[in-house]
């Protein structure tokens, strides 16, 4: 059709590419803000998702917040989703974050508004000049978000100009296509949503619709269900992060897209009087000397969002029931941390998250490793206790979440972390690996006693005692470890240090005391099997706690600015 006049093949394909070309530097510009935010508000982006969701509002809030900083109402679901995975947000709360990140993504559509394009090469070299000749971290990074700020608008120009110059050639056909998809609104849906799923992106689309809008090539009545559809073909990012996820990840993915699914036919329901209204909100909005078109389409894309947040808001409980109704739980499936660490996906996504998803991986294996010294002081002490074959499957998800973890860090490596996460990930790797060798020395012990037991040996009363006092100390070093690991307490690991100058005078004590008893014949040859080798492991273990709260030392010593990943 439209070779028929105007352009000739090749300017149109020289026109298109100019179009793709564009929209390639606006999506390279909003991920490169993205990335540089979440990397200078990581630690605080971290803390706000983990600990200020406990409430409806506060997670709207949240999920707010965060997609302005990222830039992305889909990164911010993703990661959502990520942590319901994991084991670090509960789905009630995962629904509230996932409303707020609705709201949150209007910002880029009010950032197009500005029509500020003719200024974006300045804000490239500003921004160029920062990240190639300050040395600074946080000067660079900042660099990068002026930088991609400049990129959003250069592609969105290029864009714009392409589209201009077909579109005016082809000015009648153009209209009648435009037209056409006013008078069929759910055409104009389904263009948005596919469109949007195809690039991942709903600012990209909603920028694009701007353009045309500002340029006067498509009505109010026809930009708004392209708007509506942009919303629609964004839940698309959700249900890929979920796939292969527990059932709560699921659900998380259902709640985005019926918030999304809903609130469209709501407002499809009420196109007609929706566009008039914002038709005279825009006839308001004088900007210099006329109405703003692109600040306007912001303002639907607001409203759309905030009205639709705000009915949902009073259903968060009937939709966390629904979506329990519709994705049942499984009999069999049990979602632990563990497979939460198959989503390579985030390491791609936010290598910060990953990594703090290892560190409540890591929490989880000190757990397992606390319960196994615990049980192993019992059984030192009480042959007739029956732990079944419990110690097995401690020792084997020990060994299984050392191997999973490693596995885990050792593809970090390959992602874009500062030097301070870099370290914290080799104090990951070391933690892990003393953790895995407590639990091959409680299953030293737990042999010795089960051979001890076999042939009716038992200890001498001096050597419980003994036995008893070394325990007692083991056990607290044990508990004030992990609890210095879990919260990053300088001052107890401190403590862990003092305790394990105690363990090793105790064995060296007694095992002199042991070889007293034999020579005064207090305790005999054939009775002191494996006691020295109880007394080593017990030392042994003392030293890989030792090494734990050292690692929780050093962490404070890492320098602090981009260390975002520990608490």
């Amino acid at each position: 059709m439209f070779l028929s006049v105007g352009m000739s093949a090749g300017d149109i394909i020289i026109q298109l590419i100019a179009v793709l070309g564009g929209l390639g530097l606006f999506l390279y510009g909003i991920n490169l803000m993205g990335d540089s935010l979440k990397t200078i508000a990581g630690d605080k982006l971290k803390k706000i998702i983990e600990k200020t969701t406990n409430t409806p509002i506060k997670g709207i809030l949240v999920g707010t917040i965060v997609t302005v900083i990222i830039q992305s109402s889909s990164g911010t679901t993703a990661l959502t989703v990520g942590l319901v995975r994991a084991g670090l947000m509960t789905f009630p709360q995962a629904v509230g974050v996932i409303l707020g990140a609705n709201i949150g993504a209007t910002i880029t559509s009010f950032i197009i508004g500005l029509n500020i394009e003719s200024y974006s090469l300045i804000f490239v070299c500003v921004g160029a000049v920062m990240i190639f000749f300050v040395k600074k971290t946080k000067i660079t990074e900042i660099g990068k978000i002026i930088f991609g700020f400049g990129m959003l608008f250069f592609g969105l120009k290029t864009m714009g100009d392409a589209l201009d110059i077909i579109l005016t050639s082809y000015e009648e056909q153009a209209t009648q296509m435009f037209t056409f998809l006013a008078d069929i609104p759910v055409l104009g849906l389904l263009i948005g949503t596919f469109i949007t799923a195809l690039v991942q992106s709903s600012s990209a689309t909603i920028g694009i619709l701007q353009t045309l809008y500002r340029q006067g090539f498509i009505t109010m009545f026809g930009a708004i269900p392209i708007m509506l559809g942009c919303n629609i073909g964004t839940t698309v990012t959700a249900i890929i992060a979920c796939m292969g996820g527990g059932v709560q990840a699921k659900r998380t993915a259902l709640v985005h897209v019926t918030f999304n699914v809903v609130g469209a036919i709501l407002f499809m329901a009420l196109l007609w009087p929706f566009a008039k209204l914002m038709e005279i909100i825009e006839s308001t909005m004088l900007v210099g000397l006329g109405p703003h078109p692109a600040m306007s389409l912001a303002v639907a894309h607001l409203l759309f969002n905030f009205v639709t947040t705000f009915i949902m808001f009073f259903f968060i409980k009937l939709i966390v029931k629904l979506s329990c109704k519709i994705i049942k739980d499984k009999p069999n499936e049990k979602q632990t941390i563990l497979d939460a660490l198959l989503d390579y996906s985030l390491m791609e996504s936010s290598p910060v998250f990953a990594l703090t998803f290892v560190k409540k991986s890591i929490d989880y294996m000190c757990k397992c490793v606390a319960e196994f010294v615990h049980m192993t002081k019992e059984y030192s002490f009480d042959k007739k206790q029956n732990f079944g074959n419990r110690p097995k499957e401690i020792e084997e998800t020990i060994d299984a979440l050392d191997k999973r973890i490693h596995d885990y860090l050792i593809k970090l490596t390959l992602t874009e972390l500062s030097n301070s996460n870099s370290q914290l990930l080799s104090a990951y790797l070391d933690a892990i690996k003393d953790l895995e060798r407590i639990g091959d020395h409680c299953t030293n012990i737990f042999e010795f006693f089960d051979e001890r037991y076999a042939t009716g040996k038992e200890l001498s009363t001096d050597g419980i005692q003994d036995l008893e006092q070394m325990y007692t100390t083991i056990l607290a070093m044990v508990d004030m470890t992990f609890e210095a690991f879990y919260a990053w307490d300088k001052e107890k690991a401190m403590e862990v240090n003092k305790l394990e100058e105690e363990v090793d005078k105790m064995e060296a004590i007694f095992h002199q005391r042991h070889v007293h008893r034999i020579d005064s014949g207090a305790c005999s040859y054939s009775n002191a099997d494996y006691y020295v080798e109880i007394l080593s492991n017990l030392e042994r273990l003392g030293d890989h706690l030792e090494n734990i709260s050292e690692s929780v030392i050093e962490v404070f010593h890492i320098p602090q600015e981009t260390n975002f990943a520990t608490e």
